[in-house]
Parts: C-alpha cells; structure tokens; sequence
C-alpha cells in the first residue's frame, strides 16, 4: 500500500489524474474503473484537461463502473449513468461501445444481472485500474458494513448514515434504498486500486481502514489485502493515521518505490497492445 498525502483536494485530484493518465499512456487499452460521487469530480476534471491539453487519448479504454441507484433510469439527473458522463464521457473521446456502465434499471432478473456483470467483466480480461471512494461509515463502492469481503457484484441495502449523507444531492427526489455494486471481491480482483479521500470528515473511516484492523466492519479496510493499491489523501482525510512521518518520508522517495508506469516511462510492449492479463504498467 502506498499513500501519498497532498496538501489540498486540489493537489490531490491533479496527482491522481497524472496516474490515471500515465496509465492510460503506457495502455491506450486500459480497462478503467470508475466511481461516482463528489470526491472524483477533481479527479475527472483533470483528466479532461489532459486530453484536451496532452491529447490524453481514451479512444480504446474501456470504461466499467462501480455502483449504481437501483430503479434510477440511466437519463435520470441523480443516476451515476449521468454523473459519468458529465464529468468525464460527454468530454472525451471514449467509444460508446467500450463502455460497461451498471445499469439500475435493467430488464433482467437483478440476481441474473449481477451475474451478467461479473462475466462481463471477467470477458474483458478483468479490470486494470480502479478508482475508489470511501464512505464516512468505511464503505466501499456501496458495499456497506457488514459485507462480505469475498461478495461478488449485487444489491445492497443503502445504509440510514449513507442515504443521509446524500440527501443533499436528492433535493427533488427520494433517496433510493438499494443500489447495485461491485462487491468486495470484485473490486479486489482490479489489478490496481487508486482510492481517493479528501476532507476532515473521511479521517476517521481512512485510519480505520489503513491502520486498523481488517473486519468487515469497516470494508475498505479489505484493500490492505491488495498488492498494489494506492490512497491519495488530502492532509485532512490523513490527520487520524498514526503514521505520517512514514507516509510522508515513502512520498518523498516516490520515484524509487514506485513502479515505471508511475515514473511516466512508456512501455512499448504494453502500450502497443492489447490489455492483457497482466498488470498494464
């Protein structure tokens, strides 16, 4: 685990968008995770940047998402269908069929979607990259206390501190019950996980996680079993860990610790070839 504490959301949306980026240019065939809610938007607004200003290429990655409202339609102004592309899709040159959105409205059978997905994502060699949040409570995607650290893509019961939490974002609608989420496990199989806090208010759910035992209790505190997963904090969302200084020192010796890809060193081998089911960096 690396963690990497900015001084600002600003700094820390821009580091996080410099990795994503270096990614996509070592593997213009990246399979890229994203998530919804406030703390990414800095994070895409960045990387919109960087394909308007570098010509940051996203014709050939392919784009899978974390969590969905369960019953929102896809044209819903709440839906993370929406979100995403506000933020992110209407505002770069992605292939509408490279993206595997979750859809909280489908025809099918939920259980039979959720396994659909799952496949889906296995099919397409799985995911490299995957962006995350982290809930006040220690959620994951939508993953809520209590869930099972190997459970696989399918709904959950929003907890009452999580539809609180986002009532502000529902001013002209109920905040949905149920959603639909990549489980623990799911999210445990991306390659690499880039897991982003900002805010005095993610402090205690981000030492938990970090430095606190694993439980399930707490499920974020499920990618300490990650190989290669990278927090991006703001000061704030890092005042609570207990090992700053140490933090803060491996941050300072980043370009020794850190692999290629974060170097911004292109690899040929990789870059001019389809995603494999190797690490794309």
């Amino acid at each position: 685990m690396v963690v990497l504490i900015t001084e600002n959301i600003e700094e820390g949306s821009r580091t996080a968008a410099r990795l994503v980026g270096q990614a996509v240019n070592n593997n213009p065939a990246l399979r890229l995770g994203l998530a919804a809610g406030n703390t990414p938007t800095g994070l895409y607004r960045n990387l919109v940047d960087l394909h308007r200003s570098e010509r940051l290429d996203f014709s050939r990655v392919e784009i899978f998402s974390l969590d969905e409202f369960l019953g929102l339609a896809t044209n819903s102004a709440n839906s993370y269908h929406t979100f995403y592309h506000q933020h992110l899709l209407n505002h770069v040159n992605i292939d509408p069929t490279h993206l595997h959105l979750l859809n909280g409205q489908t025809d099918k059978d939920i259980a039979s979607y959720c396994s659909y997905y799952e496949q889906l994502i296995r099919d397409n060699g799985g995911i490299d990259l995957q962006i995350l949040g982290i809930g006040r409570n220690g959620h994951l995607g939508f993953n809520e206390p209590g869930s099972s650290l190997n459970s696989r893509t399918r709904i959950s019961l929003l907890s009452a501190s999580t539809r609180r939490g986002m009532a502000r974002l529902f001013t002209q609608a109920h905040v949905p019950e149920w959603a639909v989420t990549m489980g623990l496990g799911t999210i445990l199989e991306a390659r690499v996980l880039l897991l982003l806090a900002f805010g005095k208010q993610k402090a205690a759910a981000v030492a938990k996680a970090v430095e606190g035992p694993l439980c399930a209790s707490i499920p974020a505190s499920s990618i300490q079993l990650h190989p290669t997963s990278i927090l991006v904090l703001d000061h704030e969302a890092a005042s609570s860990l207990r090992n700053q200084e140490y933090y803060r020192h491996e941050a300072s010796q980043l370009e020794a610790l850190l692999p290629d890809w974060l170097r911004g060193e292109k690899s040929s081998s990789v870059a001019d070839s389809p995603s494999t089911g190797n690490c794309p960096f």
